[in-house]
């Protein structure tokens, strides 16, 4: 069982996010803490890129602490899933999410596409079924 946790955080025009990590029985689990926005957008597919060509392909994101994302949040999550299932034949996961942005993932019909989970723990563990 290996379990590592790894910590970034951006800093952009007044917009910060922190990322952290934590694998257990390969999947990852990453924690993201902030405004997931254009600003920040780019970090958080930049860590999945690098953690994605490293060789890790399941991932639940949680988003508890996440109170808002916009459309560039949304597709980050978009693609990284489409990358995941085509050409890593891996999975993202969410989990957690705030009622305001639980919203946002309705109206854009993501909560169709995404698997989302009121825990990390159900999520990490839906790898298995």
């Amino acid at each position: 069982m290996e379990d590592r946790c790894n910590t970034i955080a951006t800093i952009k025009k007044n917009s910060i996010m922190k990322i952290t990590e934590s694998v257990k029985d390969n999947v990852s689990k990453v924690n993201l803490v902030g405004r997931f926005d254009a600003h920040t957008c780019e970090t958080v597919d930049a860590y999945f890129r690098e953690k994605m060509e490293k060789g890790q392909h399941q991932f639940v994101l949680n988003m508890e602490k996440v109170p808002f994302i916009d459309s560039a949040g949304l597709r980050v999550v978009l693609v990284i899933a489409r990358d995941l299932r085509g050409e890593y034949q891996g999975d993202l996961r969410v989990a957690i999410l705030q009622p305001a942005v639980n919203r946002v993932f309705e109206i854009s019909g993501l909560n169709n596409v995404l698997r989302i989970f009121d825990d990390a723990e159900t999520a990490a563990q839906s790898f298995s079924e």
